[in-house]
């Protein structure tokens, strides 16, 4: 049931720029308006239309979601809308690519900055999650864009202190991925998080134990997430509960190479005696998280933040060839997994949490720019062609229509 049947009836006659300013006005006289079920259908339809809007501008991503056999590009009269939708895009998106809402309503972004919570094993892996992206989006809104300086391998209640610097003092790395200096860092004022893979549970941890940032936070867009954990969480932190303290220490890039062959701590020597593996890896299995979400899903939710959950979906052809046995391992529970999480525990699942869309790229490709090929071990598919800059784009691009971005 909804409230507003108005703005469904509204929307049933293509008058969307209406249904989009009377959106506005309900968000800004009360945030509660998201736990509408027309609201959050609305949504839904509104970020994958941006989404594939973003995606058709840009003709290196048509090209890559042209037909093709054996790598060789076929003659493709689809239109442009239709081939990045059938090709980047489960769900629903597949079949909305015809319908034309207008371009996104809003005005110049100036007072508010995009907060990135990137997830395990940042900085120890080839690339930095958008890359390519960020930088493009600073300069396309004019909006701060900051990283948080997150440990790769530590603890969600840990990793507290590496957000809290970027949102309280501006020490972060910037779009282009540089670590700012203190000297040169400046606070943000209010914000809007995304948080990729263990990046989410990261910012629930933090507004569950920082409940006074509210004022700031604007939205929470829940890109890939885990905040339920992981199956494969579960295997990996089973393998290595029991092991000493001591074994941990001389086996830590072993360790680390269980959950990635691409691992290399080597970027991150300074923070070394901060890696605490068995503590991130417990903070991802599904038994931690959900008792997390039990002792705090009601005083979250009492916050009044949004959240927008958008997952990925892939196959076993799909992934890199170490990264198989995984998405087999995920079928067995559902099919549309990313090769590392569930839809079910990729989401928030809060009445102030409103799912988006379901992507067809798996959980690296939805965030990585291409891995060297130096580096790929001999694996296919770590070309990563899933459009970063369009998801960035309509992400921001959509909150800033709803008045979440100013």
């Amino acid at each position: 049931m909804t409230k507003f049947p108005e703005l469904r009836a509204l929307e049933k006659k293509q008058d969307y720029l209406a249904v989009i300013k009377s959106i506005k006005k309900l968000v800004a006289e009360d945030k509660r308006v998201f736990t509408d079920t027309y609201v959050k259908e609305w949504c839904g339809r509104r970020w994958r239309n941006l989404f594939i809007t973003e995606a058709a501008k840009d003709p290196h991503v048509v090209k890559l979601a042209g037909k093709s056999l054996g790598g060789i590009r076929l003659k493709d009269k689809r239109p442009d809308r239709q081939k990045v939708a059938e090709r980047f895009m489960r769900g629903e998106g597949p079949m909305e690519w015809t319908v034309e809402m207008p371009e996104a309503q809003f005005k110049p972004i100036k007072k508010t900055s995009l907060v990135f919570a990137p997830g395990l094993l940042t900085g120890i892996l080839p690339v930095q999650a958008f890359l390519d992206a960020f930088p493009a989006i600073q300069e396309q809104f004019g909006m701060r864009v900051l990283r948080a300086d997150s440990h790769p391998m530590r603890g969600c209640v840990a990793n507290i202190a590496d957000l809290l610097r970027a949102v309280e003092q501006g020490i972060a790395h910037d779009a282009h991925g540089k670590l700012i200096a203190p000297a040169d860092a400046v606070p943000p004022g209010d914000f809007f998080f995304i948080g990729y893979s263990k990046g989410t549970p990261d910012v629930l941890a933090l507004m569950a134990a920082r409940p006074d940032l509210k004022s700031r936070v604007t939205c929470i867009m829940n890109w890939a997430g885990a905040p339920g954990g992981s199956h494969l969480a579960n295997n990996f932190y089973g393998s290595v509960k029991d092991l000493p303290v001591e074994a941990m220490e001389g086996r830590a890039t072993e360790i680390l190479h269980m959950v990635s062959p691409m691992a290399k701590p080597g970027p991150v020597l300074a923070r070394m005696h901060e890696f605490d593996i068995k503590g991130a890896l417990k903070d991802l299995t599904m038994t931690e998280r959900a008792a997390f979400n039990a002792a705090h899903n009601a005083e979250l939710d009492a916050l009044n933040i949004p959240i927008f959950n958008i997952t990925g979906s892939t196959s076993p052809l799909e992934v890199p060839y170490f990264q198989i046995q995984g998405v087999m391992e995920l079928n067995k529970y559902d099919a549309n997994n990313d090769m590392q999480v569930t839809q079910h525990c990729a989401k928030v699942h809060l009445p102030m949490a409103t799912d988006l869309a379901m992507m067809r790229a798996h959980h690296w490709d939805m965030s990585y720019c291409p891995f060297p090929r130096s580096m790929r071990v001999g694996s296919p598919n770590l070309e990563h062609s899933f459009p970063k800059t369009a998801a960035a784009s309509a992400m921001t691009l959509f909150v800033a229509e709803l008045g979440l971005a100013k």
